[in-house]
């Protein structure tokens, strides 16, 4: 599939860190590809920190809508999407850089490109999720399990390649997972297994 058109986990292209629309992503290995396919997870609120103490211009405009591509998904071209925000005193993100970025392909969207200012901050985001010592790499085994929450942090995967066989092909499972109605005076094991 063509990663620039079809939704990304559906291709074997890279794919840059970014949130799903979920509280909690989780994916389950059934099978590894036969090369590459690393999973990345990156800290949003250590990408955040690290926007406020080097770029503090910038980080106003993370609080404003930014045009998220859809991909056709519920008949929509994009919709606006804050990356951060607050809510019950935690950061909480939603950050998605290429479908950011290729939202302006579309003939109703309101440029043909993205704005010279938007565009630079999700590359001084990017630059900064990027850095080593920044992000955790892990190679997916069978019956390896990833939990990780959308709100606090950023996943990602490398691009991957797969043999010809039906049993050599990577195989992941997804879950996504909202925790409809938490409560803070709830651990989140309570708030999971409802």
């Amino acid at each position: 599939a063509d990663p620039e058109v079809a939704r990304q986990y559906k291709t074997r292209a890279r794919i840059l860190p970014h949130c799903d629309a979920a509280d909690v992503v989780g994916l389950l290995c059934v099978h590894g590809p036969r090369r590459g396919g690393q999973s990345r997870l990156v800290s949003s609120v250590s990408v955040y920190n690290a926007m406020l103490e080097e770029h503090p211009e910038m980080v106003g405009r993370l609080y404003e809508p930014f045009l998220l591509d859809t991909r056709g998904s519920g008949g929509v071209s994009f919709v606006p999407i804050e990356p951060v925000r607050h809510a019950d005193g935690e950061l909480r993100t939603f950050y998605h850089t290429a479908y950011f970025r290729s939202s302006y392909q579309y003939a109703d969207a309101p440029a043909r490109a993205i704005p010279p200012e938007d565009e630079a901050v999700l590359a001084a985001y990017d630059e900064i999720a990027a850095r080593p010592g920044m992000y955790l790499d892990m190679d997916f085994l069978p019956g390896d399990i990833q939990l990780v929450s959308n709100h606090a942090i950023l996943h990602a995967r490398e691009a991957y390649e797969d043999g010809d066989a039906a049993d050599d092909k990577r195989h992941l499972l997804r879950l996504w997972l909202s925790l409809d109605g938490e409560r803070d005076d709830e651990p989140l094991g309570a708030r999971a297994s409802r």
